[in-house]
């Protein structure tokens, strides 16, 4: 249960020249007008860094330049979710751009295989004469895999931004590949270790693109890299940035913090999407009645990035990937509109099994919830494990079907008090047969496990989970950044509060109290009246709150006189404009 409270104020320095979005600015920390300007005003030049900062990179981006002059064939090994699929894509279109035609993708397939790189799929590559893989948000855990692939003659490059592995003693692992591009790692000093996967995957595009423009062909090269010159060489100055439109999806969809640069990447990621002319895309704008001129952080969020997940969930991630990559109108139309069916699939697998969650009860007393089904699809584990912590605030590792009938597959979800990939390590070592693959973030994390040890997973993670560190995480308080009333919700009050767009993880959407409200209207809506809108009245002007999958028990506390927390969006459905407010909570 969140409890609110005003922001205290001090007295607030004059930074933006309006002492509102002052106020706002102030909240988040920023308190002079030199932080304000770089906050209000992203600067491409000044925000997006050298990419050969990042360490590794510049190794990387010598070696695929090497092979673009042997003519070697390349492997995009990408991840499945809506960080892997654009980054590869990014990597796809670069190729495409330069006109380096000898590469494959591959992605592996969340059900039949899982996260990560895999023996097998490694095998099937250098069948097909690969000698460079390129990995996409996945790789950085795989340490069998890539020595694996060396052994073959296969160089790797890994591209990741989750956690390396930590042994206790040996600190840092990570795989010995011809190089890791990894902020994360102990090594590498840049200055912001929270890019996405798929930002790290543009980041190394950029570092390649430079290191071309100075090239010259040499008598040994190969003829395919006179092409990729002459290429290069027709490219505008910063063509690169018409990338940001993946760029912008996965920053945002992965729910990295938008700060740093970030917040830069966020932002002109959101403007060429405005502007993007991908066929699927635009397709799939149209299918989620998102306004793509006016396009908005939360509609990359509860729009697009379901729909890109929803292939990995229910079928293939490829679909996703040709719908962002294909340039022919009709196919990429086509791939969006099966994502929109693999969505809606998604949406009804998910509400059957929530609505069955009640016999798993007896489980909640548990430090570490476990619990699954055969008939779970790995697509839909993440969202049942969701759902069971916003339950609970406990640690959740939910298992169900796997790739066959012997290895079932999991998802796992903490609030953050717990570190699940230390967790699972823990468990790995206190009890070796429970858990056969493990990997993630600190609050979220997959698994695979052999269905005859499915018992002993529940013993072994809450015995392991004795040895971990518990962080001590405070009862929610949420900070609400001013008191409103209905009358001040107007189109000039917007403007202010979106200047501190993109909104995300590190720079919260303002929340604003609406003290002693008394609706005047209160309609349930949606295809199962699921949907909630509240009308109110001020003196002048009237507003309509609106709140997606509200409890039916609001009702009641809604009649009455009541606060609303909630904050000031604007909506463009069916094309039309309409301020209104976004349900936060009511007290």
């Amino acid at each position: 249960m969140a409890s609110y409270s005003l922001a205290q104020m001090h007295t607030i320095p004059e930074m933006s020249g309006d002492p509102f979005v002052d106020k706002l600015l102030f909240i988040r920390g920023i308190k002079s007008k030199d932080e304000a300007d770089v906050f209000l005003h992203p600067s491409y030049e000044r925000d997006i860094r050298d990419p050969f900062g990042i360490f590794g990179l510049e190794k990387a981006a010598d070696r695929i330049v090497a092979a673009f002059k042997k003519g070697e064939k390349l492997a995009i090994y990408s991840d499945y979710d809506c960080d892997g699929i654009p980054g590869g894509v990014v990597l796809r279109d670069f190729l495409e751009a330069i006109g380096y035609t000898k590469y494959v993708v591959y992605i592996p397939h969340r059900i039949k295989e899982g996260y990560g790189m895999h023996i097998h799929a490694i095998d099937k590559l250098k069948e097909d004469g690969v000698t460079l893989i390129v990995t996409v948000d996945s790789g950085i855990t795989n340490i069998e895999e890539v020595a694996h692939a060396q052994g073959l003659g296969i160089d790797v490059i890994v591209t990741d931004h989750h956690l390396p592995i930590h042994k206790e003693g040996d600190g840092q692992v990570v795989p010995l590949a011809y190089a890791v591009i990894n902020s994360k790692q102990d090594v590498c000093t840049y200055h912001d270790d929270m890019l996405c996967g798929c930002a790290v995957a543009w980041k190394l595009s950029c570092g390649i693109l430079s290191k071309l423009r100075v090239e010259k062909l040499g008598k040994k090269d190969s003829e395919i890299f006179s092409t990729v010159l002459e290429k290069v060489k027709a490219l505008p100055i910063g063509w690169e940035k018409w990338l940001l439109d993946l760029v912008g999806i996965s920053t945002i969809a992965d729910m990295v913090p938008l700060q740093k640069e970030n917040r830069a990447l966020a932002h002109f990621g959101l403007t060429v999407l405005r502007k993007s002319s991908r066929p699927g895309l635009k397709k799939l704008f149209t299918l989620s009645s998102t306004n793509q001129i006016f396009l908005t952080e939360d509609d990359i969020s509860f729009s697009i990035a379901p729909r890109v997940n929803a292939a990995s969930r229910m079928d293939d991630p490829r679909t996703a990937h040709e719908m962002l990559f294909e340039k022919d109108q009709t196919k990429g139309a086509g791939h969006a509109e099966f994502l929109e069916t693999l969505n809606a699939l998604r949406k009804s697998e998910v509400k059957e099994a929530v609505a069955d969650l009640s016999r798993y009860e007896h489980l909640f007393n548990n430090d570490v919830i476990v619990l699954g089904d055969e008939s779970w699809t790995p697509g839909i584990i993440g969202l049942i494990a969701q759902n069971v912590i916003d339950k609970t605030s406990k640690v959740v590792f939910v298992w169900g079907k796997g790739d066959h009938e012997t290895l079932m597959k999991g998802s796992c979800r903490s609030l953050g008090d717990i570190h699940v990939v230390e967790l699972m390590a823990r468990a790995k070592e206190l009890f070796p047969d429970s858990l056969e693959h493990s990997g993630g973030h600190e609050q979220a994390g997959g698994f695979s496990i052999r269905k005859e040890n499915i018992e002993k997973l529940s013993e072994a993670l809450n015995v392991a989970v004795k040895h971990v560190e518990k962080k001590q995480i405070d009862q929610e308080e949420v900070i609400v950044d001013g008191e409103l009333s209905f009358d001040e919700c107007t189109q000039r009050l917007y403007d202010k509060i979106t200047r501190l767009a993109p909104f995300g993880v590190g720079n919260a959407k303002p929340v604003f109290m609406f003290k002693k409200s008394i609706p005047t209207n209160i309609k349930w809506f949606g295809k199962k009246n699921e949907h909630l809108e509240i009308s109110y009245q001020g003196d002048h002007n009237a507003i309509k709150a609106i709140q997606f999958f509200a409890n039916k028990n609001i009702e009641e506390k809604i009649k009455q006189e009541h606060t609303l927390i909630a904050s000031l969006e604007k909506s463009y459905f069916r094309g039309r404009g309409e301020l209104r407010l976004r349900v936060v909570d009511v007290v």
